[in-house]
């Protein structure tokens, strides 16, 4: 019998991680993929109506839409191999916004702390975390003159949330 509780425990967990990949993550990269993308196309198209050189332009955003399409990739993958390897850390983040969400703020205290991850190469995840925001305000510094900063940002985030929201779907379906 304890055989059996514990299979179920982890489709249980299973569950809840996809659960929790669905709607904090997929979700969320889809709504904010689409504003992004219409608010960075949109300053790219007034950028053409004031007079910009539209191949120059559209190479630019060419640009940073693929850099944003790359780190997408990099963090899905990663989000990817947690849920694969470790779901009990997107099923503990389930359970967690569940109780906020219903205000039992005193069960939460009696969970404990929440899940760490350990696995080979945590100690390098904060750094490429790191690396990753670097890269982004290096391509804010070099291509805020050449366009403006509406495009500039919104470009690279639409790449992020496209590239992540298409990676993790293929998970929950």
């Amino acid at each position: 019998m304890p055989k059996f509780i514990t299979v179920k425990k982890a489709e249980q967990e299973q569950q809840q991680a996809l659960r929790y990949l669905r709607n904090s993550l997929v979700y969320s990269s889809a709504l904010l993929g689409l504003i992004s993308l219409v608010l960075g196309y949109g300053a790219v198209i007034y950028l053409i109506f004031k007079g910009g050189s539209m191949t120059d332009l559209l190479t630019d955003s060419l640009i940073l839409m693929s850099a944003g399409l790359v780190f997408g990739i990099t963090q899905g993958g990663y989000q990817h191999y947690l849920y694969k390897s470790h779901p009990e850390f997107f099923a503990d983040r389930m359970r967690r916004s569940q109780l906020r969400l219903s205000g039992q703020i005193r069960k939460m205290q009696k969970i404990g702390d929440p899940v760490q991850v350990h696995h080979a190469g945590r100690w390098a995840v904060p750094y490429i975390y790191l690396m990753g925001w670097g890269l982004y305000f290096a391509l804010l510094v070099f291509f805020v003159p050449r366009m403006n900063v509406l495009s500039a940002i919104f470009l690279v985030l639409a790449g992020f949330y496209n590239a992540r929201f298409f990676y993790l779907k293929r998970l929950v379906d």
